[in-house]
């Protein structure tokens, strides 16, 4: 069976959106560095596909949330976001988790602080290594220097 030439152009057209529409995503490994407060210890980040917002996964509660997400450089992309209605425990009992995290796309490297309002102390930060999913869609690929 023969597909017309506009049927094959659109059966083209049609996978290569599919492919452009998909999120870009990182898995993150997390360690504390200092200070005494809970770092998550895994979570995977979840770009749209244009960079301008993400979805953060902790690994530990399972709960994704949105994340603000600004471009620091070519490769550096700034995040904050909070765990609304999880407890946390902390010196004054439970607390809603705020953190702030930089991602570099080059190197694959995560910084985290988890931030308290209202404390004087040093916020407690974290690092870790990131490893991209294999979804990335071409204009994502594009957007992090892969082509």
């Amino acid at each position: 069976m023969r597909l017309p030439a506009c049927g094959i152009l659109a059966l083209v057209l049609t996978l290569s959106g599919a492919g452009a529409l998909a999120e870009t995503s990182f898995r993150c490994n997390l360690k504390p560095i200092s200070g005494a407060s809970w770092i998550p210890g895994r979570i995977t980040v979840r770009f749209s596909d244009d960079f301008t917002t993400a979805l953060v996964t902790d690994a530990a509660f399972g709960v994704s949330v949105a994340a603000k997400v600004s471009q620091r450089s070519k490769s550096t992309y700034a995040l904050s976001w909070s765990l609304p209605g999880l407890a946390v425990l902390t010196d004054s009992g439970q607390a809603k988790p705020r953190f702030r995290a930089a991602l570099n796309t080059a190197n694959l490297k995560m910084t985290i602080q988890s931030i308290r309002t209202g404390s004087a102390v040093q916020p407690p930060r974290g690092s870790g290594t990131c490893r991209r999913e294999p979804s990335l869609s071409l204009l994502a690929q594009n957007r992090i220097g892969l082509n």
